[in-house]
Parts: structure tokens; C-alpha cells; sequence
């Protein structure tokens, strides 16, 4: 089967963002200094690391880094977007050097937005305003939003745009707060569900994902609108672990929570939970 001008795009954007993450692990190695993309998701993030494993960089020179941690409930795997950090091995995370020493270097900033709670703002509205200032996505972290504030993080140079030119999201006027040490919103919020499946190939957990037939799953999954952990999987036979994380194209995103006991009849108990 030819591949679509999509995936041809695709592959030729993955092989220049490989290339630049090279080009940053030989930059750090060089100047003896740490580096840093902007803000990835998590296919980029994937890509990152396994281009810099290719390079035998170990992982303790590598860090992935949101601006905040500690905002997801347990066991929930980190799908936001984050900045990669490649650091000198004198640097490098040890019993010397913990991650919150390193996260001090990553250059985050960040805003809080203040509304009325009945204006009811969304991560859309906001990401919407964010990216009429002119920002492209990459400057922009995760957008934490809660009743009646929003903290988002991005770079020095969107702080600096969103301080001089935001002013409304939508028709609701917002107050404005650089480097907010406040308490967060919520990362994110699942929606759960359990059920039972005969076996852990991916078209029976789409299926109970879902709650679609096997048939319409793997026709989904055949048709190249399913990714697992951040990369089309057209396979139906293959099979899932707990912490994967499936997105769905026109469902959203999910997490296979937790794999339990069989029950009576041979099926095993599974719990996933769908971004929200």
C-alpha cells in the first residue's frame, strides 16, 4: 500500500525533528552546557527519546519537564506537553542531583489568568485568545484551567506578549498575573469506566473503551484512526499493557488504568479512564 501525502509529510517532519534533537545533544556536548527544546506532546516527546537513546545518551542526562509536577492523579501517565532538557553529565540527575534541582534551569514561565467564574472559560477559549496574539503552539505548556482561573505555562517571549496584549478571552475580561505560586488546577480529569474483555488485543480494549462493537474497533483500528502511545498501530492483534495510552480520532484520548483479576469465565477486569 503507497503511503498517503500525510504520512509522507509525516515521516519527513519526524526526520527533521530528529535531526534537531541531535543537533541539541551535540550542542550540550560541545559547550558544556545545558539545552532545550520548546514545548513538546507526546509523540514528539517519544521521538525525542528514543533519537536520543539511538545517540547512548543516558537517561539520566535527559529530562522532560512541564513547569509543574505532582497534578495528576496516581498512576495516570503524564500525556501534557513538556520542554526536554539535555544535560552535561556533570549535571546529571544522581544522589547528588535531583530533578527539582535540574527543573530550575528549564526556561518556563508562567501566567495566571483570572475570571468570573460564570464566564465558564475552557482550555479552547484560552488556547484560542493564546494563539490570536500571534504565539505558536510550541511556546505554549499546558493550560491548567479551573473555575475561575487558568495558570498556563510557556516561554519568556509568550509571557512577555501575553503581559502586553491579552487583555479579553472571548467577550470576558481577564486579570493578568505573571509567575503565579498559587495552588494549580487540576493537569487533567479522567472519566472512568470497567468492564470485562476476552483478551488485551487492542480491538477488545478499544471495544470496551469505546463501547463499540469488536467489528467497528477494528475496522477503526485497520483504518489508521487509532494510536498507541502516540503512534498509529493498525494492528488489531496487538496487545495493550497497563499505563498505554490509546488516542482515538474523533473519541479522544485513554488510558488503560488497571488490569485485574480474571473473572469466573476467563475474562479479565480492566479499568480505563478517558481524558477529559
Amino acid at each position: 500500500m503507497m503511503a498517503s501525502n500525510g504520512q509522507v509529510q509525516r515521516g519527513e517532519d519526524d526526520r527533521l525533528f530528529c535531526a534537531h534533537i541531535e543537533d541539541l545533544a551535540r550542542q550540550m556536548q560541545r559547550d558544556n552546557l545545558p539545552c532545550f527544546t520548546r514545548f513538546l506532546d507526546g509523540r514528539a516527546q517519544a521521538l525525542a527519546a528514543m533519537t536520543l537513546a539511538k545517540l547512548h545518551l543516558p537517561k539520566e542526562q535527559m529530562l522532560f519537564y512541564a513547569g509543574f509536577v505532582g497534578q495528576l492523579p496516581q498512576g495516570v501517565p503524564d500525556v501534557g506537553r513538556r520542554m526536554l532538557g539535555i544535560f552535561p553529565d556533570y549535571l546529571a540527575q544522581s544522589e547528588m542531583i535531583a530533578p527539582e534541582v535540574l527543573y530550575e534551569q528549564f526556561p518556563i514561565c508562567n501566567v495566571a489568568l483570572f475570571y468570573r467564574a460564570q464566564d465558564g472559560l475552557t482550555h479552547r477559549d484560552l488556547l484560542g485568545s493564546l494563539m490570536g496574539l500571534g504565539l505558536k503552539r510550541e511556546m505554549i505548556g499546558e493550560i491548567l484551567t479551573g473555575e475561575d482561573l487558568a495558570v498556563l505555562f510557556c516561554t519568556q517571549t509568550a509571557q512577555d506578549l501575553i503581559l502586553s496584549e491579552l487583555e479579553r478571552v472571548g467577550r470576558a475580561g481577564v486579570r493578568i498575573q505573571p509567575d503565579y505560586c498559587g495552588d494549580l488546577p487540576p493537569a487533567c480529569r479522567l472519566q472512568y469506566r470497567s468492564g470485562t474483555v476476552s483478551s488485551l488485543r487492542l480491538d477488545c480494549v478499544v471495544s470496551l473503551m469505546l463501547n463499540l462493537s469488536r467489528e467497528k474497533s477494528a475496522a477503526l483500528i485497520e483504518g489508521g484512526q487509532v494510536n498507541l502511545n502516540f503512534f498509529e498501530q493498525t494492528k488489531i492483534s496487538k496487545e495493550v499493557v497497563q499505563g498505554d495510552i490509546l488516542s482515538i480520532r474523533g473519541y479522544g484520548r485513554f488510558v488503560l488504568v488497571q488490569i485485574g483479576d480474571k473473572s469466573k469465565k476467563g475474562r479479565l477486569h480492566l479499568t480505563v479512564g478517558q481524558y477529559v
